[in-house]
């Protein structure tokens, strides 16, 4: 008997669910007895929750534009036109504009995800950087130096607080648009018998 085969391929879940497994590691890294590297393995945990929040992001608006061109509530998104775009803010706005959400970069969640899309830039993004010979009083006013050149070094906000705050604002976020659209994504396959 042949069947009629459909299926979708929907991952920011997964995204989400890395994100909260790396960052409950690095919490517990950070309670843990002191070993070797117990530092790098913390920063190693932060940095990636803190990426896979700013990914999922990224890939649930994928999602939910995907979803709403094929619904016939938003039978006029363009997903095309969506693809299309290369800015961040462009795709999250298309998304929200056509959902009837409002975006106030200035407060949460969309103050907290500007924050983390510029992070994730300056990591991505890293670029080396040299301080000329100068002449310091004491060893430690170098420090001082690096923070006047260098204010967007992705290494400087790896923190708990901060992976949390990057957390926090993609389930906000989620939970935004979800509410909003009504749609909730997720992978899926149907057969039905012909």
């Amino acid at each position: 008997m042949p069947f009629e085969y459909y299926a979708e391929n929907h991952d920011w879940d997964l995204t989400v669910r890395a994100s909260w497994n790396l960052l409950m590691s690095a919490k517990a890294v950070k309670r843990a007895k002191d070993f070797e590297r117990k530092g790098e393995q913390e920063f190693s945990f932060l940095t990636g929750a803190m990426l896979l929040s700013f990914c999922a992001i990224e890939s649930y608006i994928t999602s939910i534009a995907f979803s709403m061109s094929r619904d016939k509530k938003y039978k006029g998104f363009n997903y095309r036109q969506y693809k299309r775009q290369n800015n961040f803010w462009n795709k999250i706005l298309m998304v929200c504009k056509s959902l009837g959400v409002s975006i106030d970069q200035s407060s949460e969640p969309f103050k907290t995800i500007e924050a983390m899309r510029k992070w994730r830039n300056s990591l991505v993004h890293a670029s080396p950087y040299s301080i000329e010979t100068v002449q310091i009083v004491e060893t430690k006013d170098s420090k001082e130096l690096h923070d006047k050149l260098n204010d967007w070094e992705y290494t400087r906000t790896v923190r708990v607080e901060e992976a949390k705050a990057f957390y926090h604002a993609t389930i906000d976020l989620i939970n935004l648009v979800k509410k909003a659209s009504g749609l909730d994504p997720r992978a899926m396959c149907s057969y039905k018998a012909m």
